[in-house]
């Protein structure tokens, strides 16, 4: 399965963007990956504006982002993995994104799942699995002969109920 970091992030920054924010990423510059200009680098963290007017190149990739933005009129590179990315700033409207966050519940989450699967799978035995089946009925064939006559006169579409049904 893809990793939903990228589309997470794609999410928050293109909504940023539309609203005309400025966004910010605050970044812990000890994770690996990280490719920012040291310098710059304050109690291990680096807050690095990615409003689409300051940077160049920007690039949303699956593990990481990366882009050309400018440190005291010097163009550098930057590379930011999901990791590494601890909040998204807004100053300017006082919205705060923790990044890091949303993806430790998202970690969790599909640990979780991988584990349920993977324990339905040992303890699974294919002649003991359940089906569903679907069907749909119609309530004119449960209804009065008054109502479905009603229905066929006005040409209106019988109601349908969808109907499941578990196999064992």
């Amino acid at each position: 399965m893809k990793s939903i970091y990228s589309y997470l992030f794609t999410a928050f920054y293109n909504w940023l963007r539309d609203s005309g924010a400025n966004p910010r990423i605050m970044v812990d510059a000890t994770k690996p990956g990280v490719v920012v200009p040291r310098e710059y680098v304050s109690n291990d963290m680096i807050l690095i504006s990615i409003y689409y007017l300051y940077v160049s190149d920007f690039e949303i990739l699956p593990d990481k982002i990366t882009f050309y933005t400018k440190f005291k009129g010097k163009k550098e590179y930057v590379a930011i993995p999901y990791s590494a990315m601890t909040e998204l700033v807004c100053s300017d409207n006082g919205i705060s994104i923790p990044l890091s966050m949303w993806m430790a519940s998202i970690d969790m989450a599909c640990r979780q799942y991988v584990e349920d699967d993977s324990a339905l799978d040992e303890d699974e035995d294919d002649d003991e699995q359940s089906n569903i089946t679907f069907s749909i009925t119609s309530d004119s064939v449960n209804s009065r002969p008054s109502d479905a006559k009603e229905i066929k006169a006005r040409k209106v579409q019988p109601k349908v109920n969808p109907n499941f049904t578990m196999l064992e």
